[in-house]
């Protein structure tokens, strides 16, 4: 039972923005300390006794919620509660915050570059502020697609006359002088070094950067964006390029004012110039707009794109075989429906899959300025530079499975932007709000360049399946009213070693799931070996609740092998399975494991090689409700680094979730290992793996000392 002291702080109305408002040039952790002074208390081992219905009553009325949550919800809610016993700020936002609702019209589950065209959409047509967190910010296509939205919004703040936009950025790249201060700020002579605009190239935006790691151990490993206190989006991706399936949701309603006062307690420094909505509450909506009718998702295309963009994912295979002198690869699958210009043209008309394209003078890349395009047109540099080279001849096509692209987006089928206005007259992303040349730099884009994560997974692996089928990126969820939702977040903890998971709200709430559980769990994530996680599987599987785990296969395996760390995936596994056989009473039946395995793939790859690779943090429980956002399952996101998550209470969005999680990967279907073992073995009966199920030796433990580094400097894409 937790205590009326945390009743009291859940359900006042003292939050850190409120404080802020009032003396905005003041360091909000200053601010915070004061507002919630001497509030935590000493309480009694935590218990696993299960709450009553009247206690559940009560945690009912410590958030935000639109209606009442689910049992599972409101027990799970109830422990994290009590970690605001002996820290009031544990949960990283005001308590009042902590348990709040809202929507989530929008989930991408795709390549990075997906996820980061979105952010550049919202980023420009930002009114007033942005706050973009990210754990690395790496020179990348990826961070010239940010540089070129706040170019963008720099342009039309400009043509409309009006106050600048504030920008704040956080990322951690770890640097010896944060032992003494855990923020630095970078100064705008350093802006161009990593990717960002020149101050004077953005006279439109304030842009504010820090840089934020607590030493030793405490990355910042949060990636959020909030603009204009209307929006937020949680991801899992970095600012970077990497051959990852990522996922983003964006949540709009009372939700983002959480995420608001946990963006403001994250930055903690005095903000200059201060965020200019600090003191203007936003109304709730009275209506949630979704789909098309939702202007920020206008821009998001149709299902004859999606045919046109694995179309084309296809023809770039052949091009890029040929470049290489390497034939293409055999197809499994039957397809229909050839691939024509048509099919191309549908592409350029797509803003979805407009990115910049590469610049040509060594200035231009050093700045990510891109060369201005005549209205109407859109490079195809790939098709040029190809066109002329002898290629192998290609009579196959793309078969698009309508069926499995209905059940992903739960929409039905998507339907083009009825609003003209949310896209000009070349399609370009942006190019309805400004018909000036500097609009080019995020409208001109062809589709080599928008597919270049993607590219990076080519399909000339071994294993090939060759068939993007339903793939599809964008799942546009079906109306529906606010639903509860908790942040579930962890702060930093710089300190070598394991401390208590019971003080933070990220771990609670992950135990807590798996204790409550009693049907199923199913858990995607990079890496799979915190001890706290690890327990839990097996107690689950023990009493009945079958336990599905979608994992990499040698994800940071060097990394993970070094003391302390927990292990790599395959060693975690094995020791899994091998003690659920050992006790004899069936319960590794309950426990199904699964490399992941790409949509284009039959055998999982080795995610060392960086072909491959999913990112994916995301555990649903019970069909019921859904934890997402930053954290890995493992020892680094247990227990030092700060993460950002939510818990959402929806069957319906649960559901549309794993559809369309489930249909763009092969996971399921071909990454199965033994419940014997915990291998996977191929149809000639070889073991298919990476670092193998074996304790890591002392060389390779040294070795992994190098990704343990690279983890501390906030390098390394975690």
């Amino acid at each position: 039972m937790f205590s009326e002291h945390v009743l009291e702080l859940c359900t006042s109305s003292t939050t850190l923005i409120d404080a802020l408002a009032k003396d905005p040039y003041q360091p909000a952790s200053r601010v915070v300390r004061q507002l919630f002074k001497d509030q935590g208390t000493k309480i009694k081992e935590h218990t696993d006794t299960p709450p009553s219905e009247d206690e559940l009553d009560l945690v009912a009325k410590c958030g935000n919620f639109s209606h009442r949550p689910s049992d599972l919800f409101l027990r799970v809610y109830r422990d994290v509660l009590c970690a605001l016993e002996i820290d009031p700020l544990a949960g990283l936002v005001s308590p009042s915050l902590l348990g709040s609702s809202g929507v989530v019209p929008l989930t991408i589950v795709s390549v990075i570059s997906d996820i980061v065209r979105h952010y550049a959409y919202l980023i420009a047509r930002a009114e007033a502020e942005v706050f973009l967190a990210t754990n690395y910010w790496e020179r990348s296509q990826s961070s010239k697609i940010i540089a070129d939205s706040l170019r963008e919004l720099s342009k039309r703040v400009k043509e409309r006359g009006g106050e600048k936009v504030v920008v704040k950025l956080m990322y951690d790249r770890g640097n010896v002088k944060q032992a003494v201060k855990n923020r630095i700020v970078v100064k705008p002579i350093y802006w161009t070094r990593i990717g960002l605009p020149a101050q004077d190239e953005i006279p439109g935006v304030a842009l504010e950067v820090i840089n934020y790691h607590r030493a030793l151990l405490g990355t910042f490993h949060a990636k959020f964006l909030v603009v204009d206190r209307r929006v937020a989006c949680l991801n899992s991706n970095n600012i970077q390029d990497r051959p990852n399936i990522e996922m983003m949701i964006q949540l709009e309603g009372p939700v983002v004012e959480s995420f608001y006062d946990m963006a403001l307690m994250s930055w903690a420094n005095a903000m200059n110039p201060p965020l200019p909505l600090l003191a203007m509450r936003p109304a709730s909506p009275s209506v949630y707009r979704f789909k098309q009718d939702n202007e920020d998702m206008k821009y998001l295309g149709s299902e004859p794109m999606l045919t046109a963009l694995r179309a084309h994912f296809q023809e770039w295979r052949v091009v890029k075989n040929a470049q290489f002198d390497a034939p293409p690869q055999p197809r499994r699958t039957s397809v229909t429906g050839s691939v024509t210009a048509n099919h191309r043209d549908a592409l350029f008309k797509q803003p979805q899959v407009r990115v910049p394209s590469p610049p040509k003078s060594a200035d231009a890349r050093d700045h990510g300025i891109f060369d201005t395009l005549p209205e109407g047109c859109v490079r195809d540099e790939a098709v040029e530079r190809h066109r002329h080279i002898s290629t192998p001849s290609w009579t196959e096509s793309v078969k698009t499975n309508t069926d499995g692209y209905d059940s992903v987006s739960a929409t039905g089928s998507y339907s083009p932007a009825s609003d003209s206005n949310s896209r000009g007259t070349d399609g370009s992303l942006f190019s309805s709000f400004g018909t000036s040349d500097t609009s080019a730099a995020i409208k001109g884009g062809d589709y080599e360049t928008a597919l270049q994560d993607a590219r990076e997974v080519d399909s000339t692996t071994q294993g090939s399946d060759g068939d993007l089928g339903d793939f599809n990126p964008h799942i546009l969820h079906e109306p529906h009213i606010p639903v509860p939702i908790a942040m579930v977040n962890r702060r930093p903890t710089g300190t070598p070693g394991h401390y208590s998971v019971r003080n933070f709200p990220q771990d609670i709430a992950w135990l807590s799931a798996m204790h409550y559980a009693q049907k199923s769990v199913f858990i995607q994530t990079p890496t799979f070996n915190a001890s706290p996680i690890v327990s839990s599987t097996l107690d689950a599987c023990r009493r009945g609740v079958k336990v599905t785990l979608y994992l990499d296969l040698g994800f940071n395996d060097q990394g993970e092998m070094i003391p302390f760390q927990g292990g790599t995936n395959e060693e975690v596994v094995h020791k899994m399975y091998r003690r659920l056989n050992g006790e004899g009473n069936g319960a590794e039946k309950r426990l199904e494991v699964f490399w992941y395995t790409a949509k284009d793939q039959t055998k999982p790859l080795n995610a060392a090689v960086r072909k491959r690779n999913c990112h994916v943090k995301f555990m649903a429980v019970d069909d019921q409700i859904a934890i997402l956002g930053n954290g890995n399952q493992d020892t680094q996101s247990w227990f030092h680094s700060q993460e950002v998550n939510v818990m959402i209470d929806s069957p319906e969005l649960v559901r549309e979730w794993m559809r369309g999680i489930e249909v763009n990967q092969n996971t399921r279907l071909y990454g199965r290992v033994d419940d014997g073992d915990g291998v996977l073995r191929g149809e000639d009966g070889e073991a298919i793996q990476a670092s193998g199920i074996e304790s890591s030796n002392f060389l390779r433990r040294l070795k992994g000392m190098g990704k343990v580094i690279a983890r501390v400097r906030g390098t390394g894409g975690f």
